[in-house]
């Protein structure tokens, strides 16, 4: 999606903002809008100019339609309900509950919409190899969702990739449609708490190294020994760490084309 719905408190806007940044302008999207919600075209543009509203029974289709998440779509129907209000006190409680959910949204766990852990033992296999990572990552690639093409990129045995995606699959990480393996139900987040976190960095450090040894002109490697002032110290932290907010943004709202690595460190020597 180009734009974050919860940097909205109106929902028409966010419509408008969000199919204004489609392809052609959003040439044809209000039509498919139409199709979905089984309206009228005419209809769909009073919505997005006019006084009329959607219904809420509308409104769930048209979040299926963008393809929001769970709680992208709890927080849409929440902006519709505001808008529809028939008093200003009606008004005001929708927009406080949009706004209290916004807020929950911002705890990174609610973001990721983790309705379970998955069980430690299962993390601890995951988090054992950068093998399980990467090939869950990589089926996020409609290009590499078949355990042939894996096997290929990866350059790992065929059983090798079968015993991963038989992992993945039972623990709801991926499913499968066909011969073909897609991003599942759940997701994970491994804390900077978590007892496979040390794990999970010295994986895929490794993984750096190797790529040392087959460089390729993409990719970048720096390190720096410095010696400065603590003050200093903690101002090039803050940097590195708003740089990573900064990728996340970027990340977010990027179509999956090929799976990448990057690692930070800043220590003490």
């Amino acid at each position: 999606m180009k734009n974050n719905i919860y940097e909205y408190s109106d929902y028409k806007k966010y419509l408008i903002d969000l199919v204004g940044a489609m392809a052609f302008k959003g040439r044809g999207v209000k039509a498919k809008i139409s199709k979905a919600l089984r309206i009228h075209t005419a209809y769909v543009s009073q919505v997005f100019n006019n006084n009329a509203h959607f219904t809420l029974e509308q409104a769930c289709e048209l979040a299926e339609f963008l393809a929001l998440s769970k709680s992208e779509s709890h927080y849409f129907l929440l902006l519709v309900q505001k808008a529809r209000a028939g008093s200003s006190k009606l008004e005001q409680y929708f927009l406080r509950q949009a706004e209290e959910y916004k807020e929950a949204q911002k705890q990174l766990k609610n973001r990721l919409e983790i309705d379970e852990e998955v069980p430690e033992r299962d993390q601890s296999t995951y988090y054992s190899s950068w093998h399980y990572i990467a090939v869950h990552a990589l089926t996020a690639v409609p290009e590499f969702q078949k355990k042939e093409l894996i096997s290929q990129r990866l350059n790992l045995p065929i059983e090798k990739v079968n015993e991963i995606l038989e992992f993945l699959l039972k623990v709801g990480l991926l499913v499968r449609k066909g011969d073909t393996f897609i991003l599942g139900p759940r997701d994970l987040h491994l804390s900077s708490e978590g007892p496979m976190i040390n794990k999970h960095h010295t994986n895929w450090r490794f993984r750096a190294v190797d790529a040392l040894d087959r460089p390729h002109p993409d990719d970048l490697h720096y390190s720096g020994v410095i010696s400065i002032k603590k003050e200093d110290a903690r101002m090039i932290k803050n940097i590195l760490i708003n740089s990573l907010k900064d990728i996340r943004e970027v990340v977010k709202d990027s179509i999956e084309e090929e799976v990448y690595c990057y690692t930070l460190d800043m220590f003490a020597v």
